[in-house]
């Protein structure tokens, strides 16, 4: 991915941006008063790619994250049968097991 970063300027240009939208939108939700404060965008990154786990959560939450985009298919479909977390207020399901 930091390889694709350096190669691609639309590329590049798309990550900054869902960088820019995810720290705008996590920062609203903050108190004026939280310390510390976060940095960077997606899964904390300053520079170049880390957490691709967190933007596939990025893209899969439905935000315009390349990464996350490029990542999914990777990882879907899940072979899940049951959820892993179920109820309200949400909670491992009981009824789930890690995939074998």
């Amino acid at each position: 991915m930091d390889r694709k970063l350096r190669n691609d300027p639309a590329f590049a240009e798309a990550v900054a941006e869902a960088n820019r939208r995810y720290a705008t939108e996590r920062d609203a939700l903050l108190p004026p008063n939280a310390a510390p404060r976060p940095v960077g965008g997606v899964g904390g990154g300053t520079g170049g790619v880390k957490c691709l786990h967190a933007h596939y959560a990025d893209h899969v939450a439905g935000n315009d994250n390349p990464i996350g985009s490029f990542v999914a298919p990777w990882v879907e479909p899940f072979d899940c049968t049951v959820p892993c977390v179920d109820g309200d207020p949400p909670a491992v399901n009981p009824g789930w097991s890690e995939p074998r």
